[in-house]
Order: structure tokens, then sequence, then C-alpha cells
């Protein structure tokens, strides 16, 4: 294609007269000179006169507010990390050229600008800034909005702007598109004022364009090759009825043979071929009303999402055989609690694994707290996961935009964490960088801020978040001015606030300011139920991590989980699996792959068993019932569901029987013979 029809034309700077008359006899709704300006600048003052643009313009509307382009910027940050680096690159080109490069949103919203100082300044006259809409109905004909409105590069020249105050202006745009969808994703632009023109810029724009399409094609690239790769690790696992992959937007990318054959039996027929898309899998959109639902022939137990990162990189659907039906001793399906509000799921961060009364409790007021902008306290014991719960109600609440900044107030010196918390300006202090350092509290401005063991927190450091927290400013060590902040506090504590203020450790006014609401969650003994499922999810994520073969955990080890107090709670259970599934030498986790601690810790003797010399006709008695349970248990094998099936009563009753015989002993060997 010749540049001329791609670029529908290039302006003529020698007949800036001749358009200037055009424009003003377009305006009086007079005829034009045949061929006074060039076509797309003529379409585009027409529909800038339809919409009512004010040609007497001189500036943009006033940009959006800095939490609100925070905000955007989080949205679009994709787009900007594939365009930062392009940016940079053409700054020393643009350097002392007076122009500079500007990048926007697909509505004409600017996120970043690179440039000439001289342009850079020169803009703030017009509002050629970051947060300012430039779309054709805000700013008239402009490169910006007339390239996204025609979706193909233009250059617009000094007199062809619609609005009189953006005429000493001259710029060339052209659009950045999705790679995979052609989906328009923003603008790229080079202005200048008008005595800076070359038809070079253009050219500049459309070349960084297609390097950031490139960027943004090579990060899909990587991302669907994780995808795959989560795939074969997959295939490796118990999959008959195939496999379906769905990239992080909800597209289709792939369909194993076997999962052909199960579809086709299903009736469903899916092409990759087609915009084939599922809402419920776009890890990106933050507009659906609602949470997505599945399509009605998929079950939720067959999804798994694949994260990499903490980043969700795609969905593999794991079909089961319709020509088979699964058999097996103990068969669990995962169920995720996911925290919703009324207009969308928060997604991979927010996912609490498990589906126990204790567990949904919590969950149910973690949703509650999540739509009310209020403090949250989050009480519990080491290792239950307070930070998943403070990141699903951030994902889940109005913050969820913005950042999610953690910060650990245990183990820091106090000064560290003064930096660390509040930030710090050059020279505030020996060893201080030469740029200062943004502090946390400033970082989660539009987000939230998780301060886990706030009961850690220095009494003398404690006053100043407070006036944070009541002025919504921070003062940076070394700053004599305030930065305003706006942020959502979450904290979490394993500690009695209560009677750390009564012993003079925290400040009662703090403590009132951190607890306005707050959330217990539940430890591991309390949730029980919730043990195999989260030994199926932690083992899943050990076989992703490290490729191996997924392992099988025998019933037997998971009756021994389910009576070990897991003082670590689930964080000692995800390394538990780990370290078990490592050291496991065959297909399957075994009894004899128990760590020594939780063997010997359920092994010990009930120092309270009766004494068989204190009754005659009871010593009997409880002599036979001994023997019958020894016996029982010895047959199966110390299998516990088998032995109370036999002896005809509870397992509960079995287990009490256990203890109270001092049997867990007998109950262990039992197991480690019977494999």
């Amino acid at each position: 294609m010749e540049p001329k029809a791609a670029f529908s034309g290039s302006p003529h700077p020698d007949q800036e007269r001749q358009v200037m008359a055009a424009w003003d006899r377009f305006l009086r709704g007079t005829e034009m000179p045949p061929n006074a300006v060039r076509s797309v600048i003529e379409s585009s003052w027409s529909r800038c006169l339809s919409a009512r643009v004010d040609p007497g313009r001189s500036r943009a509307q006033a940009p959006a507010p800095e939490e609100d382009l925070r905000r955007l910027q989080h949205r679009h940050r994709e787009l900007i990390d594939a365009s930062v680096p392009v940016m940079q690159q053409a700054r020393d080109f643009l350097s002392e050229s007076g122009t500079m490069m500007i990048l926007t949103d697909a509505t004409g919203v600017i996120l970043e600008t690179e440039g000439d100082q001289s342009a850079l300044d020169a803009a703030q006259d017009v509002r050629l800034v970051s947060g300012a809409n430039w779309n054709e109905l805000a700013c008239g004909t402009n490169a910006i909005g007339t390239a996204l409105s025609a979706r193909q590069p233009v250059q617009v020249h000094a007199a062809e702007h619609f609005c009189a105050g953006i005429k000493p202006w001259t710029c060339s745009a052209t659009v950045v598109q999705d790679p995979a969808s052609g989906e328009v994703l923003g603008a790229l632009d080079v202005s200048g004022l008008s005595g800076t023109f070359h038809r070079q810029w253009l050219a500049l724009a459309v070349v960084a364009a297609g390097r950031i399409q490139a960027n943004l094609a090579a990060r899909e690239i990587g991302l669907q090759h994780h995808l795959l790769e989560a795939g074969l690790r997959r295939l490796s696992k118990t999959a008959p009825g195939g496999l379906i992959f769905f990239d992080r937007k909800g597209r289709l990318v792939k369909i194993d043979a076997a999962g052909d054959r199960s579809l086709a039996a299903m009736g469903i027929k899916l092409d990759s071929r087609e915009d084939r898309r599922v809402d419920a899998f776009d890890a990106d959109s933050a507009t659906r009303a609602g949470r997505a639902t599945l399509p009605e022939w998929m079950r939720p137990e067959w999804v798994e999402p694949v994260i990499r990162g903490g980043e969700r990189v795609g969905t593999i659907v794991v079909l089961a055989d319709p020509f088979q039906r699964r058999t097996g001793p103990r068969v669990v399906h995962s169920r995720v609690v996911t925290l919703e509000t009324g207009d969308e799921a928060n997604g991979g961060l927010g996912q609490i694994i498990g589906g126990s009364a204790a567990l949904r409790l919590a969950v149910e007021k973690a949703r509650q707290l999540a739509n009310l902008d209020v403090a949250v306290l989050l009480q519990g014991e080491t290792g239950v996961g307070k930070e998943m719960f403070a990141r699903a109600i951030h994902e889940g609440g109005h913050h969820k935009s913005g950042r999610f900044v953690a910060l650990n107030c245990g183990g820091l010196p106090r000064d560290i964490l003064a930096s660390e918390l509040f930030g710090y300006v050059e020279g505030a202090f020996t060893g201080a960088r030469r740029s200062g350092m943004i502090g946390k509290i400033e970082a989660a401005a539009g987000g939230t801020l998780f301060l886990d063991e706030i009961g850690e927190m220095p009494l003398d450091l404690q006053p100043y978040f407070l006036r944070v927290l009541d002025g919504g400013e921070v003062y940076p060590l070394g700053d004599s001015k305030p930065r305003k902040v706006r942020f959502r506090l979450v904290a979490a504590t394993n500690k009695d606030l209560r009677a750390e203020v009564t012993a003079g450790r925290f400040r009662e006014d703090l403590f009132y300011r951190v607890s306005v609401t707050a959330l217990r969650v539940p430890s591991l003994r309390e949730r029980k139920e919730d043990l195999s499922t989260l030994v199926e999810h932690f083992s899943g994520e050990v076989s992703q991590r490290h490729g191996a073969p997924m392992k099988r955990f025998e019933p037997e080890v998971l009756d021994a989980f389910e009576r070990y107090a897991w003082p670590g709670n689930v964080r000692e259970l995800r390394n538990v699996v780990e370290g078990m599934m490592t050291l496991a030498t065959g297909d399957a986790v075994t009894l004899a792959d128990l760590p020594p601690e939780i063997a010997s810790s359920i092994a010990q003797p009930n120092p309270q068993r009766p004494d068989p010399t204190h009754s005659a006709p009871v010593a009997d008695l409880e002599a036979v019932e001994r023997d019958a349970i020894s016996t029982a248990i010895a047959s199966c094998h110390g299998n516990l569901t088998l032995a109370a099936r036999e002896l005809r009563i509870s397992k509960s009753t079995l287990y009490l029987k256990v203890r109270k015989h001092g049997l867990d002993k007998t109950l262990l060997e039992a197991r480690l013979h019977g494999r």
C-alpha cells in the first residue's frame, strides 16, 4: 500500500491560509472550494459539527483527578508496560526536536507522555497531559481523536484542527491494536507546536506502535506458552476426557484430541478459529454486571485456572470421560469459595479454598466487609491465611482497581519500618537514596494498604500512623510538605490487641481506628472438613510448580492429617504436602512418608486411659473391647472407616475408643504393616 493511501494524504503547511479560509466557510455553512482540505479532515470536521463541539475551545477539559488516573493506568497496565520501553527509546530521538510522544487509551484519555521538555511544558497550556481526554467529541479534530475515530494513521496540522485554541499545534497519531483480536487498545501520537511539523513524525508513530504491538504479542505468546506447559503437566495426571485451553481473555486457544472426542459425545462444537469466548474466564474484565456464568454444558469442577506469579494466565477445562464412570475409594472435588460483590467476582487473587461451615461464615462476613469502605482488622492464628482474606476483601471492594500493598510490621527495626511505611525524601538521613523513596502508605493511594502483625508496630510510631488515618495526609521522612493519600486499611494480628492496649503496648485510639470492623479467620483445627480439599489443591500446585506427576494421597494419610493439631495451620499443611510429595518414591503418598513430628504426635498414648487393674469386672469388659478394636484395626490395615463398619459403631465413636484405650500406636503400626 502506498504511504499516501495508508495515511489518508499528508498536510501541506504552505497551504495553511487556504485551510483556515475553508474552516471559516465550513463553520458559516457555506460551500468550501474543491479539495480545500483532505477528506479525512473534512469528515472529522463534519463529525465535530454534528456533535456540537465548540470550535472556539482553547484547550482540553480538566484532566482526571490523580486517584482516577492511577486507577485508569492500573487498568491499562499491560498496554503501558509494553509502551514505556518504546517511548523511552524514542525520547533520545525526540530530544531537542520540540516534540513529545503520547499514549492514550481507546477513549482518548492520555496515559503516558515522553519527549522534549519544551514540548511537555507547552503542552500544559492546552492540557495535553496525562488524564486529559483528547477524543474528537472533547477536543475536535486532532490526531489522537481522529485516528481513534477513523481507526487509521492520521496527521493533523495547524489550521486543520477543529478547535481554534489547538491550531498552533501539529500532531501525528495511529491506533494501537490487540495483536490477537484486532481490538483498538489506544493511540500513539507525536505532537509539537506547528513549527516542528515533519512528515516523518507519522512514520515514527506507526513504527513505534508496531513495536508496542510486537511487545504485546510477545507477552501473549509467553502467557500461552505457560498455559500449554501447564496443560502438558496436567496430562501427567488423570485427564481421560481431554483438555480445553482458554487464554486469559477467555478466548478458546486449543482443544486436544481427547477433548474433541468428549465434546462430540456431548454434542458440543467448538472452533478456535471462531471468536469463541467464555466471559467467566476473562481475567481482565471489570465491567460485568453480576458474576459471569459458565456455559450450560461446562461443570465448575472441570475448571482449573492457571496462575503464574499471582497472575491468571489462562484456564484449563479438564473434561470428564463421557464413556467411563470414575471410581475410587475417596474422590474429592475441590470447592473454591470466592468473594463476590454485586458486580463481579474477585478472580484468582481472592480464591479461598474450602467449604466448611466455619470458613463459609468467615467468607460471608468478608463479602459484606468488602463492600464497606472502612478499616478491617483480621484476627487469627499464624498461618491461617489472613493475607489471602485481605486480598479478597481488596479485590471485592471499591478500591479493587488500585494497588494492594502489603507490609509486615513484625521483625523490622523501628527506623526501617518508619522509612518503609512513610517513605523519605533525598537527604532525609545518612544512606538515604538520592531520589528518596515512596513509602507503602503513598504507594497504596487509591488502593488497599495491608499491615500484617500490626500489634508489632513500635509504640512511638503509632501516633504518626494515626495522624495519617485521621487526616488523610502523610509526611515522608525529611519532608515538611504533606502528601494527600486515600486508601483502605486492612490490618491483621495474631495477638489480642485489647490485652495489648491494657498492657500499654498499643494505643487505645489507634486500636479503635484500625478495628472499625473485625473478622476472625478460623484455624485449620476448626475446619478439618477442608483438609482433603486443601491437600488436593496444594498437591496440584506442587505438581505444576515442579513439573512433576500428580501423586495420590492415601486415605490413611488423610486420616492421620485429621488427627493432627496443625499448630501452623494452612501454611504448615502446604509445606507438609510439598515435603511429602517431594520425598515419596512411588506414585502414592503413604503413612511411611509422614513427617516424624506428625507421626509421633498422633501416635502418643493417651495418659488418661483407664487402669485395667482398677476393677476386675470392668477390666474384663474393657479388655474385651480393647481386643476387639485392636483386632478390627489389624484386619482392616488401620482403615478406621472399615473397622468402624466391622464393629458396627460410628467412625467418631471409634476414634474416641482408640484414644480411650491408647491404641494410637497400634493404629499407626497396622497402617504401616498394611502397605
